[in-house]
């Protein structure tokens, strides 16, 4: 027997089945991802308008939840670099936390360790950053567009922290604004 779609959409459901459905994730939030992009390093300030070259790995969810809300607290975990050729170079591992606005619109925040080859001690060249030592956190922000299932287009804002880790020549770590290519594999 045939039911029409009008016809099934008003038949009534069977006791305790709920006709709400979970929103789902896009088939790019279970897999691996690839990401290189350029950005300007430190606007207005020591390193100012250095180009940068960034390239990252990120991977999937290790579990994924039916409610899109509480999906939302669960990271990936990502590997990356950040390089110039006459500024400070970082390298990090940490978690990326992914909300999805819309199918193709999506936000992230990441957070986690890392290290990098900046100028510290007491004489630091004018045109460099005095990052006051070598290890810190780097902090990061995206908004981003899927372009389909495995590409997609990240705008980001990233900085190295090196608070509290010296009180010598105010020290400030390097904050970079770029984009982001993404292949999901």
């Amino acid at each position: 027997m045939t039911v029409s779609p009008l016809a099934a959409q008003a038949q009534t459901l069977p006791a305790g089945v709920s006709s709400y459905a979970p929103a789902t994730e896009p088939s790019s939030a279970l897999s691996w991802e690839a990401r290189i992009g350029a950005a300007v390093a430190n606007p207005g300030g020591r390193e100012s308008g250095l180009l940068n070259f960034s390239g990252e790995i990120a991977t999937p969810r290790p579990f994924t939840l039916n409610d899109r809300f509480a999906n939302a607290f669960v990271p990936r975990f990502h590997l990356g670099s950040s390089a110039n050729f006459n500024g400070t170079r970082y390298a990090y591992a940490g978690a990326t936390w992914t909300v999805d606005l819309t199918k193709t619109v999506f936000v992230e925040a990441s957070l986690g360790a890392a290290l990098n080859d900046g100028k510290t001690g007491a004489i630091i060249p004018q045109d460099r950053l005095n990052v006051g030592c070598n290890s810190g956190t780097r902090e990061a922000a995206a908004l981003g567009v899927r372009l389909n299932d495995r590409w997609s287009l990240v705008a980001t804002l990233e900085h190295f922290s090196t608070a509290g880790c010296a009180d010598r020549g105010n020290p400030r770590g390097p904050a970079n604004v770029g984009a982001k290519l993404g292949y999901s594999f």
